[in-house]
């Protein structure tokens, strides 16, 4: 190009200069011919020069082009790279290095991103600058045209390569990203989660460095505080380790990359939680259980003492002296004598109460100390010495108990004496009077007439006579004031007779003699002065009759039944073991499996229950509490009855004739099977009798129902206790689960899984766990129970109600019912069934130490049958001893009870100053017994809405059902809660409730002691 310029220039010269030359020549035509080529060459030159731009055009898009392959190439091989790179790379374990890793991840992603953000930048100029140079270059020829056309498509698939290329990379980045953000929050989870294992050990340090079973009440004190230590301690684990679950739910439900990992680590602390919880539990219960029994112990003990010394004194209650001195005073003494007379019955009534009050509370105590010293692995000679111990409290109890009842059944011998003479006094007095009035009122003038009234005062005096004959030969104490008062009655009617000289009277006196010896024959159990009318005397003396002859019947088949063992024992047990030889092979050395704990049944009959019946001959009315007294012992009857269906397949299967040539050589009456099912129909018996004295007793008298529970609680354990034995497979040891509650077969709908399929199961209540289990029948047709799962009862909830089916009920666990973790719905087989489990779950619920779900009881709809009176086979142990000290459950007790599925209101009761409608649970029957107040049971839930203005310490609660109904009730029914507390789960964990275990310490004794004291009057 610039030589073209160049010879253009050197051309133009000489033009110029022949022009310059020629300017006069006449030849224009050879100037027209130079400029005519010079103005083609000019053409010519912007031809080429146009050629030329476009073709530097042409070459410096093809060199840019070229390099943005180059680097197109290398920016995709160097993606190439990293994405292989980015696939192997494995995330760190640990999380300090999982978190450096994210960060160089991140850093290297920037890096990428700039780098192909840089090439595609350099494509799309390219892409622009090559599309303008088409446009300029639209006008050029065909041939021409091609090669604009194909750079820029080659441009745009360079991008769309690219672009395609950093979208995958970005995806995996991102896919890679998330991982290591997984990595450092499995990292993060791992070390919450090893936290809140250190805790819990620290927890079970705690419990296991405290733990000692009580032997006094000072050292249960002194574990009651170690305990309210432990309380406040143990709050932020359970917080927690209720947010370590949570979080392993929450990575799990994002599709986190190692569920597995997640799910062991969840399945430990949930594990470690519920062994702490376990453990907790069983302490809280052991601290509350030794307080109750040594308070109540220690009181009724105190109050024991007091009535023996009481009883002991010498007390003359008719107050009796001479009989002139006595005769113008003390005019009703029978009437103070027959006060007295129920005074003291009601006594008798109240300590055997109250002796019985301390049983269960020391049975209770045995119970969770045995359990608390299994879970800590105690030694079985300490705990066997903690058993004695209190068992020896238990006998100077029972010592002190039938002194006191020795010493009552004298004085009330002696208050009936007294009672007699207040009679035979009045009836004396009487006579006296009247001779006296006769005498003046007749004179001396009607004596003609009197002759019949002296012979029928004559005869009257004689019976008198004959009546104080009586007492004073049965040595009565009053003796010589009886005979004081015959004299004086036969001084006056000597002198009557006298002055009447055998005439007749025809004066009537409206208060005669046989109308006073009529009431001073009075029944020795009269306890008004006012003659009831005749049918209710006679229907109390046909009760009376009733009650003895039951009485009767019961010590006489009591003496039967220890003979039929003791036979059973001689003949056919010590048979077996002195002749081995002749027994079968199959039976040999098999007299356990035969004839059970026979044995021991019958020592227990024959060296203590025969002779504590022996007690109450003349008191058929408290028989009961010798049953209750000995509940505990009545427990082999279920060992027993557990081998009773082994026993009978031993004998039918391998037995053959033996035990009937057995029955020949000793000449039994009856066979084997007879004696052995004597002990199963004893219970019934017991049972049968039991129902009868209740029927012909006052409702509320003696402890008749009390026994009849125990009675009935024996066959119902034993039926339990078989049912556990076969269950297989569950994750703990069936002896660590305590003892049933309930057991039932249900149908069964878990709402986790997509197909909703019912399914039957058995259901197992425990103190601290449900559980269920799959029926299965082995090859010999035998049920057995396969183990499916289990909750723990502090993190359970309840919902009565389900829509469309009265027998449905659903439990579950989380935060609330309807978006549950787990929610399960039960049917029941019946109504009753329905709601005896509702009770029962409520009440086990209320009485747990911790819980993971709802913290307060939501509101209670407006329908709710009440629950039903049937009872489980432990219910006579639940006493309201167990709930003496719950304030201290109040923290951690679980509200999980909702009365329906539709409404989910949480509110919170104050026990102290209810303000508007606040929920509370009932601890305790409460029967209407006036106007304004309703009746209530126990576990059933109510709104409580002011104070009773009628009367203090009650409160208005409305009553859930259809419709609501609305009463006043006793606050001593209702849940206690902490006042003016907040609930430790809505509290900060920095500021913990310290009071709690003072203000439950000084709750315990108090209620114990105001519950002593109100058995006896004291209070």
């Amino acid at each position: 190009m610039l030589k073209y310029h160049r010879r253009s220039h050197r051309h133009k010269s000489p033009v110029q200069c022949l022009r310059w030359r020629s300017s006069g020549e006449t030849e224009a035509a050879s100037t027209a011919a130079v400029e005519s080529t010079l103005e083609r060459l000019r053409g010519t030159r912007s031809a080429l020069e146009e050629l030329w731009s476009d073709r530097e055009r042409r070459l410096e898009l093809t060199l840019q082009l070229r390099h943005f392959e180059r680097d197109a190439l290398e920016v995709s091989s160097r993606l190439e790279l990293w994405g292989e790179e980015l696939q192997r790379t494995e995330p760190p374990r640990d999380p300090q290095q999982a978190e450096q890793a994210l960060a160089a991840h991140n850093e290297s992603v920037a890096r990428m991103q700039h780098a192909t953000f840089q090439v595609v930048q350099q494509g799309q100029e390219l892409a622009a600058a090559i599309a303008e140079a088409s446009d300029v270059m639209a006008s050029s020829s065909d041939s021409s045209e091609g090669a604009p056309m194909d750079a820029q498509a080659r441009v745009q698939l360079l991008l769309e390569f690219l672009h395609d290329r950093q979208l995958d990379l970005e995806e995996l980045a991102e896919e890679r990203r998330a991982r290591f953000e997984q990595c450092v929050q499995l990292g993060q989870f791992q070390k919450d989660a090893a936290q809140v294992v250190s805790w819990i050990r620290n927890g079970e340090a705690m419990l296991s460095a405290s733990f000692s079973i009580p032997g006094t009440l000072s050292e249960a004190e002194q574990l009651k505080r170690e305990h309210d230590q432990f309380q406040v301690a143990v709050e932020k684990t359970h917080a927690s380790a209720v947010q370590v679950k949570y979080r392993a739910d929450a990575l799990r439900a994002a599709n986190h990359y190692d569920p597995h990992t997640i799910r062991e680590i969840s399945e430990e602390v949930t594990e470690r939680w519920q062994r702490l919880v376990t453990c907790a539990e069983e302490r809280h219960k052991l601290v509350t259980a030794s307080l109750n029994f040594y308070k109540t112990a220690e009181q009724v003990c105190s109050v024991l003492d007091s009535l023996e010394r009481e009883y002991r004194r010498d007390e003359d209650w008719c107050g009796s002296t001479s009989a002139p001195a006595a005769a113008a005073s003390n005019l009703d003494k029978a009437s103070q004598v027959a006060a007295l007379i129920v005074k003291h019955g009601e006594q008798k009534e109240a300590f055997l109460k109250a002796c019985t009050l301390a049983r269960r509370t020391a049975e209770t105590f045995l119970k969770y100390a045995a359990r608390s010293a299994q879970v800590h692995g105690q030694t079985a000679a300490a705990s066997k010495a903690h058993h004695e111990q209190t068992r020896a409290i238990l006998d100077t109890l029972l010592a002190q108990e039938n002194k006191v009842l020795e010493h009552w059944t004298v004085r009330k011998k002696r208050l009936e004496q007294c009672q007699q003479f207040a009679l035979f006094e009045r009836s004396a007095r009487a006579a006296v009077e009247w001779i006296r009035e006769t005498q003046e009122r007749c004179g001396a003038a009607a004596a003609a007439a009197a002759g019949g009234v002296a012979r029928e005062s004559r005869e009257r005096v004689r019976l008198l006579a004959q009546l104080a004959d009586g007492l004073v030969e049965k040595g009565h104490p009053h003796a010589v004031q009886i005979k004081e008062w015959v004299a004086a009655v036969d001084a006056r009617y000597a002198e009557f007779s006298g002055s009447m000289e055998g005439g007749e009277s025809e004066a009537e006196s409206d208060s005669g003699v046989a109308a006073s010896l009529s009431s001073g024959q009075t029944s020795e159990t009269e306890t008004r002065v006012e003659q009831p009318p005749a049918a209710s005397a006679d229907d109390k003396r046909r009760s009376a009759r009733r009650k003895e002859f039951i009485m009767a019947e019961l010590l006489q088949t009591e003496r039967a039944y220890v003979k039929d063992l003791e036979t059973c024992i001689t003949c056919y047990l010590r048979e077996m073991r002195t002749d081995p030889a002749s027994v079968p092979t199959a039976l040999q050395g098999k007299e356990e499996l035969i004839f059970g704990n026979i044995e021991e049944i019958h020592r227990f009959h024959e060296r203590v229950f025969l002779r504590e019946l022996d007690k109450y001959e003349t008191m058929p009315e408290d028989v009961g509490h010798c049953f209750v007294t000995w509940a505990r012992e009545f427990d082999m009857y279920v060992s027993y009855c557990r081998n009773k269906p082994d026993s009978n397949a031993a004998v039918v299967q391998h037995a053959g004739d033996y035990f009937d040539r057995v029955q020949r050589r000793k000449k039994l009456e009856h066979p084997l099977a007879a004696y052995l099912i004597k002990p199963v129909q004893r219970i019934t018996k017991y049972q049968l009798l039991l129902k009868d004295l209740q029927a012909c007793c006052a409702e509320g008298q003696g402890e008749i129902k009390d026994g009849l529970e125990v009675m009935l609680s024996v066959p119902k354990k034993a039926n339990d206790a078989m049912h556990l034995s076969n269950l297989e497979g569950c994750d703990v040891p069936t002896d660590s689960l305590g003892e049933v509650v309930l057991q039932d077969s249900f149908q069964v709908w878990d709402l986790r899984q997509i197909i909703k399929k019912c399914r039957e199961r058995r259901v197992f209540l425990f103190d601290l766990h449900l559980l269920l289990a799959k029926e299965v029948k082995d090859t010999h047709g035998k049920a057995k129970y396969i183990y499916k799962t289990k909750f723990m009862t502090s993190e359970l909830g309840v919902t009565e109600h389900i829509e469309g089916d009265d027998c449905k009920f659903s439990v579950w666990t989380g935060r609330e019912p309807m978006a549950s973790d787990c929610r399960i719905v039960l049917k029941a087989p019946s109504l009753d069934v329905k709601q005896t489990w509702v009770r029962r779950l409520r009440e086990v619920i209320q009485e747990t130490y911790f819980s993971a779900a709802l913290q307060q009881p939501p509101r209670s709809p407006a329908r709710a049958p009440p629950p039903s009176s049937q009872r489980s086979s432990r219910d006579f142990e639940d006493t309201d001893t167990e709930n003496l000290d719950r304030n201290s459950l109040a923290s951690f007790g679980s509200g999980n009870t909702t009365d329906s599925d539709k409404v989910m209101c949480n509110t919170q009761y104050s026990g102290n100053s209810p303000a508007g409608a606040e929920m509370s649970w009932v601890v305790a029957d409460h029967s209407s017994g006036g106007a304004g107040e309703v009746s209530v049971c126990k576990g059933q839930q109510v709104e409580v809405l002011e104070a009773w203005a009628a009367r203090p310490d009650w409160w208005l609660v409305r009553r859930a059902g259809e419709p609501p109904v609305e009463g006043a009730v006793p606050a001593a029914v209702l849940k206690p809660q902490p006042h003016q507390k907040t609930s430790p789960s809505r509290r900060p964990l920095s500021q913990p409730d310290d009071n709690i275990g003072h203000e439950n310490a000084r709750t315990g004794r108090g209620v114990a002691k105001s519950q002593i004291g109100h058995i006896f009057g004291l209070g």
